[in-house]
C-alpha cells in the first residue's frame, strides 16, 4: 500500500505541477502568437509601402531616362541634318546623355571635306533652328581636305 500512496502522491504532484506551469506557458504563446501575427501585417504593409516608394522612385528615374534619351536623340537628328546634302567623308556622330546640371545630351561631330562644306555644316549646327548649342568647333587641313570637330550640346527644358 505504501507504493500505492507514493504512486498517487507522485500522480498528484505531477498534476499540480502540470497544471501550473502549462496554463500560463499556453497563455504566454498565445500571446506570442497574436504578436507574431501583428508583426508579419505590419511587415506585409511595410513592404507594400517600400515597393511603392521604390515604384515611385524608378517612374521618376524612368522619366530622367527617357527625356534623356529623347535630348540624345534629337541631337544625332540635328548632327544629321546639318551634314544632309553635304560631300562629306568620314563623318562620325557621338551624342551620349549628361548627367545632372543643366546639360541634357552632349555630343561630338567629326568629318572630313572641303572648307566649304565643313564651313556650311558648322552654319548649319551653329544655326538656332538646328537646337544645338557649340561648344567648340575646330578645324585643321587633312591633306587636300579639312577635318572639322565640332562639340555640341542640349539644355534640359527650362535652362
Amino acid at each position: 500500500m505504501s507504493r500505492v500512496r507514493f504512486a498517487i502522491l507522485l500522480l498528484g504532484a505531477a498534476v499540480a505541477v502540470h497544471l501550473s506551469l502549462v496554463p500560463p506557458a499556453q497563455r504566454q504563446r498565445q500571446a506570442a502568437e497574436g504578436e507574431l501575427s501583428r508583426l508579419r501585417e505590419a511587415r506585409q504593409r511595410l513592404r507594400v509601402r517600400v515597393a511603392s516608394v521604390e515604384h515611385r522612385r524608378l517612374g521618376e528615374s524612368d522619366a530622367k531616362a527617357a527625356s534623356g534619351a529623347a535630348a540624345v536623340r534629337a541631337l544625332r537628328q540635328a548632327a544629321l541634318r546639318a551634314t544632309e546634302g553635304v560631300a562629306l567623308s568620314g563623318v562620325e556622330i557621338a551624342a551620349r546623355a549628361s548627367g545632372a546640371g543643366p546639360v541634357a545630351a552632349e555630343g561630338r561631330l567629326k568629318l572630313e571635306g572641303r572648307l566649304a562644306d565643313a564651313l556650311r555644316v558648322a552654319r548649319r549646327l551653329a544655326a538656332p533652328s538646328s537646337g544645338l548649342l557649340l561648344e567648340s568647333v575646330s578645324v585643321a587641313a587633312v591633306r587636300d581636305e579639312v577635318r572639322l570637330e565640332a562639340r555640341t550640346f542640349i539644355l534640359r527644358e527650362g535652362q
